[in-house]
């Protein structure tokens, strides 16, 4: 089993030659993570093989946002006021192709998930929000639990009380 190391991008990783599929999902990381961790409008996250801690397998962002209680679903908007309400959002998520199939986005998913967990002591929020590019994007979010926002097919949840220890 590989062993990666997760951390917040710093300049020792080698963002030039990252490549999972997605061309937007590239150039972020490429030219615009770092200034977005710069500007606190994102946090980056890299994970990089224990062994080498300058090659990128993978990275995902997190920043806070919130939504509409008409956005969410009718069971968990009931149990919540009537004004947008804050969550988490995993902005971008994703797996060099070299690293791909080897569980890197579970393992990715489920450290972005703790972190928000662990947030969630001293933040309030109502859950995790994704934006998933594709059907495939939005059934590997699916297996951990996110259910579809009503009206948006890209957009996901992960309701807090999925999650979250109260």
């Amino acid at each position: 089993m590989n062993a990666y190391r997760i951390r917040p991008l710093d300049k020792a990783v080698d963002t030039t030659a990252f490549q999972c599929g997605q061309p937007s999902l590239d150039e972020y990381i490429r030219r615009y993570a770092s200034q977005d961790a710069r500007r606190n409008v994102a946090r980056v996250f890299v994970a990089t093989p224990a062994s080498d801690d300058s090659h990128l397998a993978g990275f995902f962002t997190l920043s806070a946002g919130s939504i509409a209680c008409t956005e969410l679903p009718e069971a968990l908007a009931k149990k919540l006021p009537r004004y947008p309400v804050p969550v988490a959002l995993i902005g971008r998520l994703a797996v060099d192709v070299g690293f791909q199939g080897k569980g890197l986005g579970s393992i990715l998913l489920v450290d972005a998930c703790q972190k928000v967990a662990n947030a969630s002591a001293v933040l309030a929020m109502a859950g995790i929000v994704v934006e998933a590019k594709d059907d495939s994007t939005a059934s590997f979010y699916q297996h951990f639990g996110f259910q579809h926002l009503p009206g948006s097919p890209t957009r996901l949840l992960l309701p807090a009380a999925a999650f979250f220890a109260s």
